[in-house]
């Protein structure tokens, strides 16, 4: 855990560092960046909704499960069904 923590403050300080030093960049970027931004929001969040539409379907419904496996107890009873 130690060694984490040294990890994660010594990339703060580099990342500080960087920052600190940066350059001024002349660069353009037209009007339609920002909806692309907002786009790839969306998408993001379209996709954790289907990858986790299990989970969130499975607050709203109940879910029955039947135990169809015979148990140990079931196989020696009269009338069963089963050909042995």
């Amino acid at each position: 855990m130690g060694k984490l923590v040294h990890f994660i403050s010594l990339l703060m300080m580099l990342t500080g560092v960087l920052l600190v030093f940066q350059r001024q960049a002349f660069a353009y970027t037209d009007p339609g960046t920002g909806l692309l931004a907002i786009q790839a929001a969306g998408s993001a969040l379209v996709a954790a909704g289907w990858v986790l539409r299990r989970k969130v379907s499975s607050l709203f419904h109940r879910r029955t499960t039947e135990n169809t496996a015979p148990t140990e107890g079931d196989a020696g009873r009269e009338g069963d069904s089963t050909v042995g």
